[in-house]
């Protein structure tokens, strides 16, 4: 099995970070390598940075971090009460692209505006944002306007925003050994698509068929609680079992996790084994992290823990983008090299992994640094449902919208209505903070 890494930072139907560097080079005065670093230490505020870390986030595969979106999730909220807040940062990559050392002082946002290697660097990124399909038409149409009123400051503002903030890594391939079965594939892709009020019915008439994708679907939805109102995991696991038998990927691995996480009983530990290790050869990335927690914590044949080859798993899932092989990696490393624990945080928390988020807010926190604690709590309760860790919740209420700060004001009504969503999730603790609310407000 091998991914094919699709990079977001070259090619012309991208308006990447990459591509926005490639232009500021390509119409610089300086055409050096090393002008590179100079554009990121400019536009992040840095003094210096690891070449390795600009060929990822310039010339690599990965979207930029989100330490990095951070600066500039903060300069869009105060852009829309400061237009000219980025006005520096535009400055200096005009000096770049001039190789001349502009201050405000020189009347700045004139010397932008009339910049024509700014312009032509413009013009570049507007020409490849006209061919990526993500870029909604309203935002290129704003970005165009600024520019086609020589107001170029604006235009590579929200330039800077899109690239930095909005664009996305594309969805990378995968060579693997899935079994697709065409008109099994195909009738349920019709139903898939022409969902309307018999949805549920249909796939199951199709699982009477024992057509796999409706099986797995079905038995994605028991486990979920989306059919009945409420999670069935014996239901659950019979759909996933006869879907896993006809060769189907994630429920091979869903079979084996529910006797893992002991949500069925009556399998034992080998039944679970044959399964991930037939979900692993059919492709499935998750099941290779599963396989390092059966190690981890010895479900195998033999009871043994293999710490090893548990973090041979986790390696192997996270070099193909598995979020949760980089939570396990980063909790194995926690006491061990922090600084290493803390890159496969931040990793996961890149892609938006609510527990990884919530994790380095609790990080952050420990080290006082409360805007970093109060952004990464607040990404963490911004996940999908299905994928939400409820602490966030709690954390925000309790170390923010109740207790004095620099951040945000103490915010009664808020903290009761959080700690209720953490409560109602699960999480207990909640129910203490809120007793201490009835008593001392």
């Amino acid at each position: 099995m091998k991914k094919a890494f699709i990079k977001m930072n070259e090619g012309k139907d991208y308006l990447s970070l990459g591509n926005l560097f490639n232009s500021i080079k390509k119409n610089s005065t300086n055409k050096l390598t090393s002008i590179q670093t100079e554009i990121f230490c400019t536009l992040f505020n840095v003094n210096d940075i690891s070449s390795k870390t600009v060929n990822n986030y310039c010339i690599g595969y990965r979207a930029i971090s989100m330490d990095y979106k951070k600066i500039y999730y903060d300069y869009q909220k105060l852009y829309n009460d400061n237009e000219n807040i980025l006005l520096p940062v535009v400055t200096n990559i005009v000096s770049i692209l001039d190789e001349v050392i502009y201050t405000e002082d020189d009347n700045a946002i004139k010397i932008v505006n009339s910049s024509k290697r700014l312009s032509k660097v413009i013009d570049n990124l507007i020409n490849i944002a006209k061919t990526d399909a993500s870029i909604k038409e309203e935002y290129l149409n704003k970005i165009i306007n600024y520019y086609e009123n020589k107001d170029l400051y604006n235009a590579f503002v929200l330039i800077l925003f899109y690239t930095i903030l909005e664009n996305e890594q594309p969805l990378a391939n995968y060579e693997t050994n899935i079994d697709i079965k065409s008109k099994e594939l195909a009738e349920y892709l019709q139903i898939n698509l022409q969902e309307g009020v018999s949805y549920i019915n249909s796939l199951k008439i199709l699982a009477k068929r024992n057509n796999m994708y409706a099986l797995a679907e079905l038995g994605s939805l028991e486990y979920s609680g989306l059919i009945t109102g409420k999670v069935d995991y014996d239901t659950c696991f019979n759909y996933y079992l006869k879907a896993a038998k006809k060769n189907h990927p994630k429920a091979s691995w869903m079979v084996a996790n529910l006797i893992y996480y002991k949500k069925i009983s009556g399998y034992s530990t080998e039944f679970a084994y044959e399964y991930i290790e037939k979900a692993i050869k059919l492709g499935s990335i998750a099941a290779i992290n599963t396989l390092g927690n059966f190690y981890y914590n010895g479900f195998t044949p033999d009871n043994k823990k293999d710490i090893e080859k548990a973090l041979e798993c986790y390696t192997k899932a996270a070099d193909l983008g598995y979020v949760y092989a980089y939570n396990n990696l980063g909790r194995y490393y926690e006491k061990i090299d922090e600084e290493k624990a803390l890159n496969y945080f931040k990793l996961s928390a890149d892609n938006n992994e609510s527990w990884a988020l919530n994790k380095l807010g609790e990080i952050y926190r420990s080290k006082n640094d409360n805007q970093k604690a109060f952004f990464y709590y607040q990404k963490s309760i911004e996940a999908p449902v299905l994928e939400k860790y409820y602490y966030g919740y709690y954390n925000l209420a309790k170390y923010f919208y109740l207790t004095k700060n620099d951040i945000v004001d103490i915010d009664k009504e808020k903290a009761i209505k959080y700690l209720n969503i953490a409560l109602d999730n699960g999480v207990t603790k909640a129910k203490e903070e809120l007793e201490r609310i009835d008593h001392e407000f």
